[in-house]
């Protein structure tokens, strides 16, 4: 292995964290929050509760480089709908324990919460976070329903990504593809090409056509890989606002909201407002 794919492997397993906003700061403050560990990592866990006894459980996952707070605008729904909302630090990503941890590794937090809170009925997860969910789910983590947003399609294309912002030459793919997807305890196709094929959840797919960071083909390619999916191409909006679009809302409301009935396939393109 040459240096600089070693210096890249290094960097892309300690991410740069989004600073929080003072705003932000406060409410994980005030936010009751449990420790999760994890192998060698230590995690925190902010938790919404509802003592309902037949609350479901739903889980919201950040991206690569981001925090929880990030979902806030998601938690406020989910909680509207009646969920008891659990929403981690991605491992490595807690400012209070800091560590090195790759992609790969994030599969082992998923699995500890659905050990220790018992199974999900839905995950909103942004960016890797829904790629971080698809490989979860095929080592065992479960859910009924998840909704992705602005997620990558596979690893070598969030690895793309990451060359371009570490300003690295193309040619580190393959070899940096071939080392991340060696990770994961998968089959070839589910940790390159098809790692959405989920069997059994519902899926809901939102991507902003102004996404800079990941592009929005790859949401036609996981809506593709899902035989049971509906997609929202969001025209006035990117990477990160679609955190907070009012589409983004409404889809996610009409997405939790539905029941577990067969639906059709939808293809829905959502005009800007």
């Amino acid at each position: 292995m040459d240096s600089q794919l070693a210096s890249l492997i290094e960097r892309l397993a300690n991410p740069t964290v989004l600073p929080m906003r003072p705003t932000e700061s406060r409410q994980l403050a005030a936010m009751p929050t449990e420790v999760i560990d994890c192998g060698p990592y230590r995690s925190r866990v902010l938790i919404r509760e509802n003592h309902e006894p037949r609350a479901k459980n739903a889980l919201l996952l950040h991206g690569w480089g981001g925090h929880p707070l990030m979902l806030a605008e998601a938690q406020t729904l989910l909680q509207a709908q009646g969920y008891r909302v659990y929403a981690p630090f991605l491992l490595g990503h807690d400012p209070r324990t800091p560590a090195s941890c790759d992609l790969p590794g994030q599969s082992a937090l998923l699995l500890a919460m659905q050990a220790r809170y018992g199974p999900f009925d839905s995950v909103v997860a942004h960016s890797a976070g829904g790629l971080i969910t698809a490989m979860a789910h095929w080592l065992g983590f479960s859910f009924n329903r998840v909704a992705l947003l602005a997620a990558p399609a596979s690893v070598p294309s969030l690895l793309l990504h990451s060359l371009r912002q570490h300003r690295a030459p193309g040619h580190y793919l393959a070899p940096l593809s071939g080392y991340f997807q060696s990770r994961y305890g998968l089959p070839a196709d589910v940790r390159a090409a098809q790692p959405y094929t989920f069997s059994g959840p519902r899926v809901l797919i939102m991507h902003g056509k102004q996404d800079r960071r990941i592009s929005h083909t790859d949401a036609g390619h996981i809506h593709a890989q899902s035989a049971d999916s509906q997609l929202h191409m969001i025209e006035d909006t990117g990477h990160l606002g679609i955190l907070s679009h009012q589409r983004t809302r409404q889809a996610l409301t009409r997405f939790l909201c539905a029941k577990n009935a067969d639906h059709e396939k939808g293809n829905l393109h959502v005009g800007a407002y």
